[in-house]
């Protein structure tokens, strides 16, 4: 009777011992559907926009990059009116190659407190704008940029032919520099060969400074979870990550060296089998593999901040609340300090992804199904 109870108990131990995938810390924590109050959405009606393709604000200016090549970001004030047209399309003067990127909606500000927004022009750099200059003029004004392009080479034999594989990458900048980088290296895998692993790095002047593994080990099959836009708390060089198929999210607290996560108790790990919800792979005509979107409960990708709280959308189905716009679906928005603490949540009335934080009126914006803009007073429920 000894040995088959020391059989069990040499199982137990292998099974405890077992080497998680995450080599940080991961608090788990119960933060989906803890809110009854719903909060109504009205939709924005701003002068002359017709296409919209992010939101942010700044200093109560609501800014709107959109898919006009003769101007790419619209700025507005805060009752909408159209105030300027800038950025566009071309290669002359102050005029971006691929079209402006907005990355973590960062806002820097000069020695007499002006706004400067770091907008990445893929392949040529980041350029400054001075937003208050380029209103005032009607016209994009740069004040800095530099030719650092980021992401990871590598050449592959394929087909008989050498091909250039760049890896993908997300980024925010640390202490208002545009040459101070903190970049999201995804994982990269062609025809089963993985030529980058997914790893985090902090450059300075084009050179790495700091690399950060938090994984132990990695699964080729898994990259596909491992997706999510960077954002940076508006002060502190701290991190923070929502992955938007998985209930994680990552932080990194480069002031303290500190990197950790937080993960909704009882959902999937990066410990589980590979869970058939997060949606089945398909191969296109072109041989291009793609994954369907997943309708099971997850980060809807949408994040916003303040100096004390930030937060995340979290489609949580097509649930029925007052007032819940079941025919588009809705999410529920949740308030985390930036130690990782849950706060509380709220549920909204409409679906939105890209979502943005007035914090002078309490107002949230976000981005609909149908790419309209949709406010919501949050004065009443703020943690």
């Amino acid at each position: 009777m000894k040995k088959p109870l020391f059989l069990l108990a040499l199982i137990s131990l292998l099974v405890s011992c077992k080497e998680s995938r995450l080599s940080i810390n991961v608090r788990e924590m119960d933060f989906v559907n803890k809110s009854d109050v719903t909060v109504q959405g009205t939709q924005v009606d701003a002068e002359q926009l017709l296409s919209v393709k992010s939101i942010g604000v700044c200093d109560s200016f609501l800014i709107v990059q959109t898919y006009d090549n003769e101007a790419q970001i619209y700025v507005y004030s805060d009752d909408y009116r159209l105030l300027g047209r800038f950025c566009s399309i071309g290669r002359a003067k102050n005029e971006f190659l691929e079209g402006p990127i907005w990355f973590g909606k960062q806002i820097f500000r000069d020695a007499d407190g002006n706004a400067l927004l770091p907008l990445v022009d893929t392949g040529q750099g980041t350029r400054l704008m001075d937003l208050q200059k380029s209103l005032e003029t009607q016209s994009t004004v740069i004040v800095g940029q530099n030719e650092f392009t980021s992401g990871e080479i590598f050449f592959a034999e394929m087909n008989g032919r050498r091909r250039i594989i760049v890896g993908s990458f997300k980024s925010v900048f640390l202490d208002n520099d545009i040459n101070h980088v903190f970049e999201d290296f995804q994982p990269l895998i062609v025809d089963d060969v993985v030529f980058c692993e997914p790893h985090y790095a902090v450059f300075h002047d084009t050179a790495q400074v700091k690399e950060i593994r938090i994984f132990s080990k990695f699964d080729q099959y898994d990259y596909k979870y491992i997706n999510g836009s960077l954002f940076k708390h508006p002060e502190r060089n701290l991190i923070v990550q929502p992955l938007t198929d998985m209930d994680y999210i990552f932080f990194f607290d480069l002031d303290k060296d500190k990197t950790f996560a937080i993960h909704q108790s009882g959902s999937p790990t990066f410990d589980d089998e590979i869970p058939a919800e997060i949606g089945n792979e398909i191969t296109l005509a072109n041989g291009e593999k793609i994954y369907e979107t997943k309708e099971d409960p997850h980060f809807a990708g949408g994040l916003a901040y303040a100096k004390s709280f930030f937060m995340v959308t979290y489609y949580a189905g097509y649930y029925d609340s007052d007032g819940a716009d079941t025919s588009n679906g809705a999410c529920e928005l949740m308030f985390f300090d930036w130690d990782g603490k849950f706060l509380k949540s709220v549920k909204l009335d409409h679906f939105v992804t890209n979502i943005t934080y007035d914090e002078r009126k309490h107002i949230l914006y976000g981005i609909n199904k149908g790419d309209r803009i949709i406010s919501f007073d949050l004065s009443s429920v703020l943690p």
